[in-house]
């Protein structure tokens, strides 16, 4: 146990992962409308942490609930502590409740790393885009994109939820997706290391806010 808590904190200092650190670590998102209306929840569960050296692999399970917390999609992807820089897969961002339609097909999913920051990178720091490819195979195929660009830092600031006060990094987005129709938005995310995200507001076009999320449990 002491041999595997060192290497974990060698691991940390190379890199700060924007997950839990232990196995079986819970934690869950809720969804709102712009006026605070439940749409949703998505509860995660960190299933694995792998390492390899100072390089570590993380497998999460998400369960996607509807406001009545019915499951209605449960996927898993994984997060990367690679050469000190922390990534999620870009899977992470699926929607479930969208994915659920396209439960009895062919989905083959293809995506790029969604890299994050240290904690204490200033300001302005522009970070690398991210682009998601889905193809469903059925009677008629599907094809949507999700491309992430003009990703930058904006500020660190201490955000409260439901679950508690947290440490985070804030950072600003386009977000372009395309399926029959391309729409151009962007949004706002908070993320806290050892812990993940834990504030996002999406907005349209205008400026106007779509939706928010926070982190409302979170347990380890």
């Amino acid at each position: 146990m002491l041999i595997l808590l060192a290497n974990l904190l060698t691991a940390q200092n190379n890199c700060s992962p924007f997950l839990p650190m232990e196995e079986g670590a819970t934690w869950e998102l809720t969804d709102y409308s712009p006026k605070g209306k439940v749409q949703g929840i998505i509860r995660y569960e960190l299933l694995e942490v792998e390492e390899d050296g100072d390089d570590m692999t993380f497998t999460v399970k998400t369960t996607s609930l509807d406001k009545n917390e019915d499951e209605v999609f449960v996927s898993e992807f994984e997060a990367y502590c690679k050469d000190g820089e922390f990534s999620y897969d870009m899977s992470f961002m699926m929607d479930g409740q969208a994915m659920q339609a396209y439960e009895s097909m062919e989905v083959d999913v293809d995506g790029s790393n969604y890299a994050l920051p240290d904690l204490d990178a200033p300001a302005g720091t522009k970070l690398p885009d991210a682009s998601l490819r889905i193809t469903v195979q059925g009677p008629i195929a599907i094809n949507m994109t999700v491309d992430i660009t003009d990703r930058s830092i904006d500020a660190r600031e201490e955000i409260t939820t439901p679950a508690g006060t947290f440490d985070c990094v804030a950072l600003s987005q386009v977000v372009k997706t395309k399926t029959i129709m391309k729409v151009e938005a962007s949004s706002k995310e908070w993320y806290s290391p050892g812990v993940g995200v834990v504030r996002t507001e999406s907005y349209n076009r205008k400026g106007k806010m779509t939706g928010y999320s926070e982190l409302t449990a979170f347990n380890q």
